[in-house]
């Protein structure tokens, strides 16, 4: 654990409390720990990454703890820009090497495979390529986002989409199309809010907006029918982009469950 001393500004190990301070936070009281102007920190999560942020911790007295949070300073534009198309890079990268891995197949073989006509290609080595070629896509897809964003915020929603849960289900009005009101148990993103987001259901091109409106906790309803039967796949989206979040199969369940994204 580190130690906050407002007084100085620093933050300090258990050790170099002792050396400085001739005190053992691990055997003094925090009452007593707290009079010598010593305050444990509750360690905050970084959101931010930083090759596209300068990011810079923050401590907060609160009670008997310093509470870290972090302050974040966009890089310039064109830097943050370059940056995150590198980590994409290095991260589609990665896929395809795991993928390759996993498949036990010598990329040699895929290559040649690849070549083949997909009609007389053996099923197999379809299923290996589409997955390859979605990780292309995916990236090709990022990399047009990046070059065509306008702040450092909006490059970190591409890159850094928001995660969490989100408690929802069908059939609890209607029937099996009808989305049951929804909300998230947990949303997780240091530039967007559960207010920048909506639900869209491809299979109807049915947005489900935010709405603060509703009974809470609830923030989505589709007021009726939203799927087409045997369709209920939804997606989480940017509203102001239509930028897709997430992707999963609502489950059918009146009660709702935890899905997460």
């Amino acid at each position: 654990m580190d130690y906050f001393i407002p007084s100085t500004g620093a933050v300090l190990s258990a050790q170099q409390v002792q050396l400085n301070y001739g005190v053992n936070p691990n055997s003094v009281d925090i009452s007593n720990l707290n009079s010598f102007g010593i305050y444990p920190v509750n360690p905050g999560t970084n959101l931010y990454p930083e090759y596209l942020y300068e990011v810079t911790p923050q401590y907060t007295i609160v009670g008997q703890y310093a509470e870290q949070t972090f302050m974040a300073t966009p890089r310039p534009l064109a830097l943050a820009k370059e940056n995150a198309s590198e980590a994409e890079k290095a991260l589609s990268n990665e896929q395809a090497e795991l993928l390759i891995e996993s498949s036990g197949v010598n990329v040699n073989v895929w290559t040649g495979a690849a070549s083949q006509d997909p009609a007389s290609r053996p099923p197999i080595y379809n299923t290996l390529l589409n997955e390859m070629a979605s990780i292309g896509d995916n990236l090709a897809t990022n990399l047009t986002a990046i070059a065509a964003a306008t702040s450092v915020d909006d490059i970190n929603n591409i890159v850094n989409p928001p995660s969490g849960i989100i408690s929802t289900g069908r059939g609890s009005g209607l029937g099996p199309e009808d989305l049951n009101p929804s909300y998230y148990t947990q949303f997780n993103s240091a530039t967007l809010t559960e207010a920048d987001t909506e639900l869209y259901v491809p299979g109807t091109a049915t947005v489900i907006p935010y709405d603060p409106g509703l009974p809470p906790p609830y923030i989505f309803d589709s007021s009726g029918d939203c799927f087409n039967p045997g369709n209920y796949v939804i997606q989480i989206r940017v509203s102001a982009t239509s930028e897709v979040i997430a992707e999963f199969v609502v489950p059918l369940n009146p009660l709702s469950q935890n899905v997460p994204f």
